[in-house]
């Protein structure tokens, strides 16, 4: 089975909605270990942006107009997930959004397994929010800035994020910076002495949440976060 750090891990973040579709996308890709490549951009909602949701992810009609669909960027997506597996904070959102703009992306290899038998789907996902909640059970909370300071990664992530990110994107609830987060984390988790030799499929294992993991993904993809 392949080890985690054999693949590229791409590690998503949408800011948006069911309502708006995504407005913003972020990928920072983890291979061998090391955040290889990130991409990011702005995407034309496909609903007026509620006042509520700018005042979360910072971003207003104004600030979208003239940017393209995600939809235009089925290349990089499609991409992404031949070349290895998608993963997030809190998988089943980012897993709805992605499908609203494509529903299926085709055969697509499962990389998780020896065989890499082809699936029609855009997972398996690794989720590092289910991960950290079961390897971190004695924290209270395990949403991804907790998680970035219990860990002591804030001087990482600040490092990254200036080489990476838009200029006024550079905090919680912006695409780029909360995927730079989340592969951060990643990496920590996986670079833990009794996590040494850990494989893809025991990630993917991990971040299922129990036996109702497709339900729970049709259930959690209303969330903005």
């Amino acid at each position: 089975m392949p080890l985690w750090n054999e693949v590229p891990i791409h590690v998503l973040d949408f800011e948006g909605s069911t309502r708006t579709g995504v407005v913003e996308y972020g990928v920072a890709t983890l291979h061998g270990g090391e955040i290889t490549a990130t991409a990011t951009r702005l995407c034309r909602p496909i609903a007026p942006v509620p006042r509520i949701d700018t005042q979360c992810h910072g971003l207003s009609d104004a600030d979208l107009a003239g940017a393209a669909p995600l939809a235009e960027d089925w290349d990089f997506f499609s991409g992404w997930r031949r070349s290895g597996l998608f993963a997030a904070h809190h998988a089943p959102t980012e897993h709805g959004l992605l499908k609203t703009a494509w529903p299926y992306p085709g055969a697509m290899p499962d990389h998780a397994r020896a065989n890499g038998a082809a699936v029609n789907d855009w997972g398996p996902w690794i989720d590092t929010c289910r991960l950290s909640a079961q390897w971190c059970p004695r924290l209270s909370a395990h949403k991804l800035g907790v998680l970035v300071e219990w860990f002591r990664l804030e001087k990482k992530l600040a490092g990254l994020a200036r080489l990476h990110c838009p200029p006024a994107r550079c905090r919680y609830h912006c695409a780029l910076y909360d995927a730079l987060a989340g592969a951060l984390l990643l990496r920590h988790l996986c670079a833990q002495p009794e996590r040494i030799g850990i494989t893809l499929e025991e990630l993917v294992r991990g971040s299922l949440g129990g036996s109702r993991h497709s339900e729970r993904i049709q259930g959690e993809m209303d969330f903005l976060w």
